[in-house]
C-alpha cells in the first residue's frame, strides 16, 4: 500500500523532478547568441537538466548547445568545463528550464537532431558529481568557519 500512497502524493504535488537538484551551483553557462560570449547564471542543476537565468525566451523544444564552466575550481586534475546539448522545456520569470539531451553511446540522441559533439551521459554524470561534491565541500567549509 505504501508505494501506491507515495505515487499518489507525487502525482498530487507540483514537484515532479526526477533527480535531486543542486541549487546555486558554481557554474557559468555560455551559449552563442550572435554576440560575444558572456557568462550566464545557472540557478540550479540536476542529472536531467538545469534552470538558466537569462533574458532569452526560446520556444519550448528549441535545441541549445552550451558550455558549462566551473567558476570555483582551482584543481587542475578536474574537468573545468563541458559542452552539453539541451532542449528548452519551460519559461520562468527570470530564465528558462532545459533538459539535457546527451547522445547515447551509439551517437543517437533519442530522436532529436544531434547538435555538434555534446557530452555523452557518462561524461555529464561525472562532471555533475564534481559540481555537487564541490558544493558540499563549500557548505562544510562555511559551517566550519562559522563555528
Amino acid at each position: 500500500m505504501k508505494p501506491v500512497k507515495h505515487w499518489l502524493e507525487w502525482f498530487k504535488s507540483k514537484e515532479r523532478r526526477k533527480s535531486e537538484r543542486v541549487s546555486e551551483p558554481r557554474l557559468a553557462a555560455y551559449y552563442w547568441d550572435g554576440d560575444k560570449p558572456k557568462a550566464h547564471t545557472v540557478r540550479d542543476i540536476s542529472g536531467t537538466g538545469l534552470y538558466l537565468v537569462t533574458e532569452e525566451r526560446w520556444y519550448p523544444r528549441t535545441l541549445v548547445r552550451m558550455t558549462l564552466q566551473k567558476t570555483d575550481s582551482t584543481d587542475e586534475s578536474t574537468v573545468r568545463s563541458i559542452a552539453v546539448e539541451s532542449m528548452v522545456i519551460r519559461w520562468g520569470e527570470d530564465g528558462v528550464g532545459l533538459v539535457f539531451l546527451p547522445p547515447d553511446s551509439n551517437g543517437s540522441n533519442g530522436g532529436h537532431s544531434q547538435l555538434a559533439n555534446g557530452a555523452d551521459k557518462r561524461t555529464l554524470e561525472r562532471f555533475l558529481k564534481q559540481v555537487s561534491s564541490n558544493q558540499v565541500k563549500a557548505i562544510i567549509e562555511c559551517v566550519l568557519a562559522a563555528s
